[in-house]
């Protein structure tokens, strides 16, 4: 390497190494204007009011299963008495409240699904004391029915020859030392 190029390249070396001057002020506003941006949004962001909450929302085709269902406040007062669950090829064997937790109600819902596989909408409905009702619009998906197995006739049939055999075997063994 010539002398030239070696003192080029401690150049370049040098100016990549050596640090820069950085105008401090202007990151310090920086920072500080996002902070102060988070603190508003996080002091101006509304609660979500309601969620409800649906577990499993996966139904298996002439199954019956339990749903638990986390309904939220939907309007003021008291919590709703019944819960009511309609859908075409959805059926309901039983609603009954579980408890409370804070404002929201605990339900468990025996469904037992006779739609076909798919994407199945369902309405709750909520009914109040004083005969009011809140809906609200969900959907389940329903799974196909699981394959019956048919009999294993050929697991039975061989089982049985075998035992049959080894029987005999054993008498033929017993007659030879009598």
């Amino acid at each position: 390497m010539s002398a030239a190029a070696r003192e080029n390249a401690v150049l370049v070396l040098a100016m990549y190494t050596v640090r820069k001057p950085v105008k401090r002020w202007s990151l310090r506003t920086a920072y500080a204007s996002a902070t102060l941006a988070a603190l508003v949004t996080a002091l101006t962001a509304e609660p979500a009011l309601a969620h409800l909450v649906i577990q499993p929302t996966l139904l298996e085709q002439g199954v019956v299963t339990d749903v638990s269902i986390e309904l939220p406040q939907l309007r003021p007062g008291p919590a709703p008495g019944q819960l009511e669950v309609d859908g075409a090829g959805v059926d309901v064997i039983s609603s009954d409240l579980q408890g409370t937790s804070g404002t929201d109600t605990l339900w468990k819902v025996r469904l037992k699904a006779t739609a076909a596989p798919g994407v199945t909408p369902v309405v709750l409905k909520a009914v109040y004391a004083d005969g009011k009702s809140v809906a609200v619009d969900q959907q389940f998906t329903v799974a196909p029915a699981p394959e019956q197995a048919s009999f294993p006739w050929i697991g039975v049939v061989a089982g049985v020859l075998l035992a049959v055999a080894i029987a005999v075997f054993s008498l033929r063994l017993a007659r030879r030392k009598a």
